[in-house]
């Protein structure tokens, strides 16, 4: 009877430990069971693996002009342009019959601002039969940038009648608008244009120049601020901030902003250009130097360069260089007046004369010599009327 007491509450005990593990096992088999979840991946990384699926395809010569053209649409996402252009050449070298290659292409071109070349693209998909609102805008697009706006109209309309919402054709609305003076609508189109595609460079940077013509500087740096987080290694925008600081009457942090332009892309010549010219005007003679040197590496003939070079040099007293710069320009140019001006006032510094002395030379005397100039002498009337006695008349001989 103790034996079968002992046993029982033997159970007892084990029973909890015995319901855990058994709940365990089915727990393991349900887990064993289940299908695992679908790993998403991002943009990214879908991208990154269809690069290395195509390349690898490409390398096997599998379907190249497909597969070229699939990886240079993946570049032209990736705003890599020119290894876009590379692979849509090559697509277009194996197969030059197919619309949609050409229409890449000119959109390629477009973004590298080579308009001519993307005309010719976008027109030789139209004759391949590609009737999309999107060969439409490109050609809208193309043509108002070359000034046909009539043209871009026409093609403009056409695309906004099959696409209304698309952001390409109201950025291309804006630019026409802007340049038929509707500033106001132009802006309207170019908001339209950031919100429904943040990817529209072109579309920030037209919005910051409308902005800041219009004196709605405000505004400007708050598009020029999403821009450059969007967009941080363009030097547009660097170079847009620094106008805008520059109206803002502010050149110190315009001399910043047009610096880092030229450190994100060193060959920027307008960058360059205003930068020497906002240094020169605010007497920062140093840092035009910097850009007018680097100006002059990349452009030998740009206007009045060695000019302007010595004139920066002379303020900062450095005489030889000055004279260094201002002989090249007369090397080139004997009658050139700045250069000779410069020369001057450099011997006059140096010979302690004031720019405003009591002496006079030669060329001075020889306007003030009177020999040379004729005098009329004024004759004093003979007679005079004094009416004094009509009756009388007093006449001086």
């Amino acid at each position: 009877m103790r034996i079968t007491k002992l046993i029982y509450h033997l159970l007892l005990l084990a029973l909890p430990v015995f319901v855990t593990v058994l709940q365990s096992c089915q727990s393991d088999a349900r887990n064993n069971s289940r299908i695992p979840p679908v790993v998403k991946k991002n943009r990214a990384q879908w991208e990154k693996d269809a690069l290395l699926s195509l390349s690898e395809l490409i390398y096997r010569s599998i379907d190249l002009d497909a597969n070229y053209f699939k990886r240079a649409r993946i570049y032209f996402d990736q705003e890599q342009y020119k290894l876009a252009l590379e692979d849509i050449n090559a697509a277009i070298d194996e197969q030059e019959n197919i619309g949609e290659y050409f229409l890449l292409r000119g959109k390629i071109n477009r973004e590298l601002g080579d308009l001519d070349q993307g005309l010719e693209d976008a027109e030789r998909a139209e004759v391949l039969q590609q009737g999309s609102p999107e060969l439409y805008v490109l050609l809208a697009d193309l043509l108002q940038a070359k000034g046909r706006f009539r043209e871009a109209g026409r093609y403009l309309n056409h695309a906004m009648k099959l696409a209304p919402h698309d952001a390409s054709a109201y950025y291309v609305q804006g630019m026409l608008q802007a340049k038929q003076g509707d500033s106001l609508a132009s802006l309207a189109s170019m908001d339209y244009a950031m919100n429904n595609n943040p990817r529209m460079l072109r579309a920030y940077v037209q919005s910051i120049i409308i902005n800041r013509k219009l004196q709605n500087l405000g505004q400007a740096l708050v598009v020029n601020n999403k821009a450059i987080k969007r967009f941080p290694q363009i030097a547009e925008l660097y170079y847009e901030r620094g106008q805008i600081y520059n109206v803002l009457a502010r050149p110190d942090t315009a001399m910043i902003y047009y610096q880092k332009a030229i450190t994100v892309n060193p060959t920027y010549r307008e960058a360059l250009a205003q930068m020497a010219d906002v240094g020169i005007k605010h007497k920062y003679y140093n840092k035009a130097i910097v850009a007018l040197s680097q100006l002059l590496k990349l452009d030998p003939k740009y206007p009045q360069i060695h000019n302007l070079l010595g004139f920066c040099y002379e303020k900062l007293g450095n005489y030889p260089k000055a004279r260094e710069f201002y002989a090249i320009t007369l090397a080139n140019d004997q009658g050139d007046r700045a250069a000779h001006n410069g020369i001057w006032r450099m011997k006059r510094n140096e010979s302690g004369e004031s720019y405003y002395s009591n002496e006079r030379s030669d060329e001075d005397y020889r306007y003030s010599d009177t020999s040379r100039v004729k005098i009329n002498l004024i004759q004093p009337r003979r007679t005079i009327n004094i009416p004094v006695d009509s009756s009388r008349k007093i006449k001086i001989q």
